[in-house]
């Protein structure tokens, strides 16, 4: 398993969130999404590298209109 950090650049309100967090659960690979109640911009994705790459992830969110990036790497 491998952790990655995501930063999202909008400010995003607690449901579009949590859609946001149910809708990555579904991705094969994902195995556990987080974000912090004080911290919305930050989410912390566990997954199978064997399944899924960090590349797909983040596409997931800027396929959506979202501005993100990797951080920590």
């Amino acid at each position: 398993m491998s952790d990655i950090t995501i930063h999202i650049d909008e400010t995003l309100d607690s449901p579009t969130i949590l859609a946001l967090q149910n809708d990555l659960t579904q991705l094969d690979g994902i195995k556990s999404v987080e974000s912090k109640e004080n911290r919305p911009h930050l989410m912390v994705i566990t997954y199978d590298s064997k399944l899924t790459s960090s590349e797909d992830i983040l596409l997931n969110f800027t396929s959506q209109g979202l501005h993100a990036e990797l951080i920590g790497f």
